[in-house]
């Protein structure tokens, strides 16, 4: 019956959009319906129909990117995902529903779940490469489109974009209601930008699957789901009388577990290729950053821009002037990133005069111990004398991107 169901949604999803011919509008309608998987069915087959369309690829580009975000959030959804307040690792902050029945979830389950998001943004680059220059235009209202985070079928407002962003204090800076219609026109230059944000991802993803945090894992891993597959140390309850949810720093559990987190992130390395893969996402991002700006900069269009050129002043993003003195202090950032990613410009060490070749990090892989690069002695082996990333700059960029450059490079990718 499911299987049916699937196929009918699926076969009026074809019909209305080879009725109207218009991409935009289905990429919008299966955005804001939340019925993705049904909708990537129907966007692939428009898309096969109509191979050299440049608005059916960014569109199915980018229900596959929902449709990623959607799959891994379902994954955490199963096994009951609870961030605490006090702890903020990015792959552990999707905020979903409270599961009230979640599954047990073992550290071959949770590689697992990173493997399958990476295969996903994988195929989020593979759908938009191709794009070529004709122009494309895909209003979406950011505070419509939904999720089935529960996996069942009906995505209701708990699931809903404006939610999940608003969970994780990355809404909008204007305050504006979340059931107010947010509309952004997303072009050209935003199919750059979400490709450059899936290679971050995927960087992200690969970074982490390089290494061997088991210990990691069974020993903190109570402190974000609550059955954890048995291991010596779970089998051990705890004193029933202790509570487990807490204030912004938690319970006496959640104090303790943290404790743990940081102490044991202490990985070995098991795939060392995977953090050259890492390092090739982060020059793709770089790469893809300055195509998208160059678009951005040609564009003449100045309808609801996601990210604007100092030719534009209707972004939609208030709060967040871009000029030129921001783009051109960017441009200049992408340039002293790339240089870190290649080993011309050193990071800096609290500890050391000589600075860290970044480079050798992913192509001379060590174990990762978050202690010891805090005290200095696992970037010893990386410390090369040569020009550093002064803190002269940092501050450079802060004043031109009014205190806020994190949030404009959050921004900008």
């Amino acid at each position: 019956m499911n299987r049916f169901v699937v196929l009918v949604a699926l076969a009026c999803f074809v019909a209305s959009a080879a009725k109207a011919d218009d991409f935009a509008a289905s990429t919008r309608q299966t955005l804001e319906s939340g019925q993705l998987a049904v909708g990537e069915l129907a966007a692939a087959a428009q898309l096969s129909a109509s191979p050299n369309n440049n608005e059916a690829r960014f569109g199915l580009g980018l229900i596959r990117f929902a449709r990623a975000i959607e799959r891994y959030g379902q994954t955490q959804y199963r096994y009951g995902l609870r961030a605490p307040q006090s702890v903020s690792i990015p792959l552990l902050r999707f905020p979903v529903p409270v599961n009230p029945a979640p599954e047990e979830l073992s550290y071959e389950k949770q590689r697992d779940a990173l493997k399958v998001f990476l295969g996903d943004l994988a195929d989020v680059e593979a759908t938009l490469a191709p794009m070529t220059d004709n122009p494309v235009k895909i209003v979406l209202d950011l505070n419509a489109i939904k999720f089935d985070l529960r996996g069942d079928g009906k995505p209701d407002d708990a699931e809903k974009l404006s939610a999940i962003l608003a969970s994780l204090r990355m809404t909008p800076s204007d305050g504006a209601s979340k059931t107010e219609p947010f509309e952004v026109a997303f072009d050209n230059a935003d199919a750059l930008w979400l490709r450059g944000y899936a290679h971050l991802l995927s960087a992200s993803i690969e970074f982490v699957l390089a290494y061997d945090w088991r210990l990691t894992f069974e020993e903190a891993g109570e402190l974000f789901y609550p059955r954890i597959a048995p291991t010596p140390f779970a089998k051990a309850a705890p004193d029933p009388g202790l509570e487990r949810d807490g204030g912004f720093l938690g319970s006496q559990l959640q104090i303790a577990d943290t404790i743990t987190l940081v102490h044991e992130i202490r990985w070995p390395v098991v795939e060392p290729s995977r953090l050259q893969n890492a390092h090739a996402h982060l020059k793709q991002v770089i790469a893809l950053n300055r195509r998208t700006w160059k678009v951005i900069l040609a564009r003449t269009d100045d309808d609801r821009v996601w990210i604007p050129g100092p030719q534009q002043k209707h972004g939609v993003i208030a709060g967040m002037p871009v000029g030129q003195e921001q783009v051109n202090a960017w441009l200049k950032a992408l340039d002293e990133f790339d240089d870190v990613l290649d080993g011309k410009r050193l990071l800096p060490h609290w500890r050391f005069a000589q600075g860290v070749n970044f480079k050798k990090i992913f192509f001379e892989p060590r174990p990762f111990d978050l202690v010891l690069w805090a005290t200095g002695q696992a970037a010893a082996p990386y410390l090369e004398a040569g020009p550093i990333l002064s803190a002269a700059e940092w501050t450079e960029w802060q004043r031109i991107f009014n205190g806020n450059f994190p949030g404009y490079a959050f921004w900008f990718n």
